[in-house]
């Protein structure tokens, strides 16, 4: 064969230049006939008187095969890629091959005739031992994988007896697959991120207490917010909230208390009930651990509120899908109250949240063909009556259940996640319209719109914000922004550098329902606020208590002294205007005035009169007071 060909010549030079003295090596060669031919070649060098070696003698033997080299069990059992032990019947050690010599870490001469036990003391009473025994006596092939702590490793074994006694053992490290079977388990069974059950397996344990016939309970955690402590501060922040909370959760798991994480910020618990054990108080025990702030990698201190929903087997109940069902129903009722909190299931949640489902998936449609609309409210200054703004509020005509609140589809929109193209939606409306007005009309006032706290601090919608503001070519200095609700949610790195972005556009930032919170003020320096719109409960005082008309006043003086504008909400009376504008706020928003008008409604009464003058600061007055 070529190989050996070259072979050969190689060695015939090495013999040439007295590298090597001589040379033998057995190969193949092919006949003319087609035959295959094993030959014993042999090469030595031809020297002279000096020694110096100049020719090389070359002679071929015929060989067969199997000559070359007596086949013995000894070379079968070297080359075996297994370890092998050969055990007397009294398990005593006749033989060791070489990677057993290796995997044992002892040398063969040291053990080869003496116990098993003797050299191996820790094999006594382990599996291993025990199989051997059982091998010995019942003359069975026994095969077994398991650890052998004394060297952490495990073993693949293969016993057979012998017809004149003793055994074979045959075995190999199995470690590293088994590191992976684990892992795969792991990654079936557990979460990633906490290492506690996930879903398939906490549900799996669910399904055999059902079959067990075992009284348990089902607690459905959901940490309230995470989405906005993520858009807050960062993702890492969420992790570290449900690494912490797992942690101490999982100090409650014992065996009849099995603690598992579902999805994202979602924990489930199965509490099996004892006779006169108290669930709630249970529940309580495992919601005091949320009452308690997480410190971020910045030393930063979160505090996180938790919503548990409370289902119980078989009373709730009768197979696992309703009773998880009925632990989520519980759980979103409540989140109906602020900060943490557990509800026990009862039949009449389901109504309240069949309606919730329904909303959720109406977000999902087509909003306009769902009746999503909005209506605009105008602002007029109340000594002339003239219009200087308006504020543009989102309304929903429900197919199924009529007009809805804002408050209720707004808070479904943020919990849901589809907050974002439910506001990119209205945006689009809205902007179609003022360009439409633009055109028309010479509209030039500013349009006031809502943004939620999770939209303030989300940089990527305002991405697409600007974007639709070049799309649609809007001047920004025809918009504002108002700061809404969930004030302590608000105040972020985040927000702040948002709030920068569109003021440097010329966007007008407005803070909504000025004075109802303390920490309203704090804003006042923190964010880049042009103007003030002081809440209707201040309003509605007037006239009716003194230390409440104190109050406005200072918040008016306020606003003047830090140069923002003003607007009051809730103006119903001509006796609140008149307070208003006599103690500097002239600005009004309220059913005195107006209600909020569909936009058709809007352009009717406020601009199609003055077509011909598209100067906007000569639009309609709609009444003087003075």
């Amino acid at each position: 064969m070529k190989k050996d060909k070259e072979t050969e010549l190689h060695s015939i030079q090495q013999v040439l230049m007295n590298k090597i003295p001589e040379h033998q090596q057995v190969g193949q060669f092919l006949m003319k006939d087609g035959v295959i031919h094993w030959f014993q070649t042999k090469m030595k060098g031809i020297k002279d008187a000096s020694g110096h070696t100049y020719g090389v003698i070359v002679s071929h033997k015929s060989v067969s095969p199997y000559s070359i080299q007596p086949i013995t069990a000894e070379i079968v059992l070297e080359t075996m890629t297994e370890g092998f032990i050969l055990l007397d019947d009294q398990l005593q050690i006749i033989y060791v091959n070489e990677i057993a010599e290796k995997l044992f870490q002892y040398q063969r001469r040291n053990v080869v005739g003496r116990d098993l036990v003797e050299w191996f003391p820790e094999v006594a009473g382990t599996s291993f031992y025990q199989n051997y025994q059982q091998a010995l006596r019942e003359k069975v092939v026994l095969e077994f994988i398991d650890y052998y702590k004394p060297l952490d490793i495990w073993f693949e074994m293969k016993v057979c007896p012998l017809k004149k006694g003793g055994l074979a053992l045959y075995f190999q490290d199995v470690s590293e697959r088994k590191k992976t079977e684990v892992q795969l388990v792991e990654s079936t069974y557990y979460d990633y991120l906490t290492g506690l059950p996930n879903r398939r397996l906490i549900i799996e344990t669910a399904r055999l207490l059902i079959e067990q016939q075992k009284n348990f309970s089902i607690l459905h955690f959901n940490i309230d917010n995470l989405n906005y402590i993520n858009a807050v501060h960062h993702f890492g922040a969420g992790e570290r909230i449900i690494k912490k909370f797992a942690e101490e959760l999982n100090g409650f798991s014992s065996k009849t208390c099995h603690v598992g994480r579902l999805d994202g910020n979602e924990f489930i618990i199965l509490q099996e009930v004892a006779p006169n054990e108290d669930v709630a108080a249970i529940t309580e025990q495992m919601q005091e651990i949320f009452v308690h702030p997480v410190v971020l990698e910045d030393s930063q201190k979160i505090h996180a509120s938790v919503s548990i929903g409370i289902a119980c087997f078989p009373f709730d109940a009768q197979t696992l899908e309703e009773l998880i069902s009925c632990a989520d129903i519980a759980m979103h009722e409540a989140k109906e109250v602020p900060g943490s909190f557990h509800s026990f299931f009862h039949p009449l949640m389901k109504i309240s949240y069949n309606r919730k489902s329904a909303i959720e998936k109406g977000l999902n449609g087509d909003l306009k063909e769902n009746g999503f609309y909005y209506v605009l409210q105008p602002q007029i200054d109340g000594s002339s009556g003239q219009l200087v703004g308006a504020e543009v509020l989102s309304r929903w005509n429900h197919p199924e259940f009529g007009e809805i609140s804002p408050l209720e589809f707004i808070q479904i929109a943020e919990e849901s996640g589809e907050i974002v193209p439910l506001t990119s939606h209205l945006l689009a409306e809205i902007f179609t319209q003022i360009k439409e007005w633009e055109k028309g009309f010479g509209w030039n006032l500013r349009t006031a719109i809502n943004m939620t706290p999770s939209l303030l601090s989300d940089p990527t919608f305002f991405d697409n914000f600007f974007e639709l503001l070049e799309h649609f070519q809007i001047s920004s200095h025809l918009l504002e922004i108002e700061i809404t609700e969930q004030a302590e949610l608000t105040y972020s790195p985040k927000t702040l550098e948002n709030l920068l972005r569109c003021k440097s556009k010329g966007i007008s930032i407005a803070i909504d329902d000025f004075g109802t919170g303390f920490s309203m003020i704090s804003y006042l320096t923190h964010f880049p606020i042009n103007k003030i719109k002081i809440d209707q409960s201040f309003v509605q005082k007037i006239g009716q208590n003194r230390k409440s008309e104190a109050v406005l006043t200072s918040l008016i003086h306020l606003a003047h002294s830090i140069e923002c504008d003003l607007v009051a909400e809730g103006v119903e009376t001509v006796e609140e205007s008149l307070f208003l504008q006599e103690n500097g706020c002239p600005i009004h928003q309220g059913y005195l005035y107006d209600k909020p008008l569909t936009p058709k409604a809007f352009e009717k009464k406020y601009l199609q009169d003055f077509i011909k003058n598209k100067d906007m600061k000569e639009l309609p007055y709609h009444h003087t007071l003075l």
